[in-house]
């Protein structure tokens, strides 16, 4: 199953990425999960090469209720 999330933090150079839309497929898992290589789900070619978990949370419509 894919994983997406939404950026809460965009700080660090990440906010070129405020223009897309807020949903990214989790591509990889690194550090032990302490950083996520990510994807846009709408342009798959925006790329986000490594973002801290902390500043991502679960998309809501993969939250459970």
């Amino acid at each position: 199953m894919s994983t997406f999330v939404v950026i809460k933090n965009f700080d660090d150079g990440r906010e070129k990425f405020k223009e897309y839309p807020n949903k990214w497929l989790v591509l990889e898992r690194k550090f032990n999960g302490g950083k996520l290589l990510l994807q846009n789900a709408f342009d798959k070619d925006v790329i986000i090469n490594t973002i801290s978990t902390w500043k991502t949370d679960p998309y809501p419509e993969d939250s459970p209720s």
